[in-house]
């Protein structure tokens, strides 16, 4: 989808280039995904952020409440766990001070799980979650 605004992060982490990947699969473990689904978001988005040519990169979440105005996803029945998370991400050529990201602590599955998760690159006027 494509939205032309929404509430960006506060907070974040910088993360060099040279690091993005163990820094991802770290904080992908936190939010909650398995090797398998963190090897599919690493995949996904690790050659899109290098193909930035950017020195660092700003990792956060986009803020619940700001995530479901513009991704509400409705599953039928409810599941028991539900991990969902929109990754926003901010080429950087140069470090920056901002309020460090803290990850919740590590869900655990119980029952019928759903994932769900996509990302943004602030990078231009019209954002596109993918």
């Amino acid at each position: 989808s494509e939205v032309n605004d929404f509430k960006k992060p506060k907070n974040g982490i910088i993360i060099p280039i040279s690091n993005l990947k163990q820094e991802l699969e770290g904080n992908l473990y936190q939010l909650g995904l398995n090797d398998t689904e963190s090897k599919e978001f690493v995949d996904f988005w690790l050659p899109k952020l290098k193909a930035l040519n950017s020195k660092y990169i700003l990792f956060s979440i986009i803020e619940k409440n700001a995530k479901e105005e513009i991704d509400k996803v409705l599953i039928n029945p409810e599941p028991d766990t539900r991990i969902e998370f929109i990754a926003y991400f901010k080429p950087l050529n140069s470090s920056i001070n901002i309020e460090t990201l803290n990850l919740p602590k590590r869900p655990e599955r119980i029952g019928f799980t759903a994932v769900e998760w996509g990302g943004v690159i602030d990078n231009n006027k019209v954002f596109k979650l993918e």
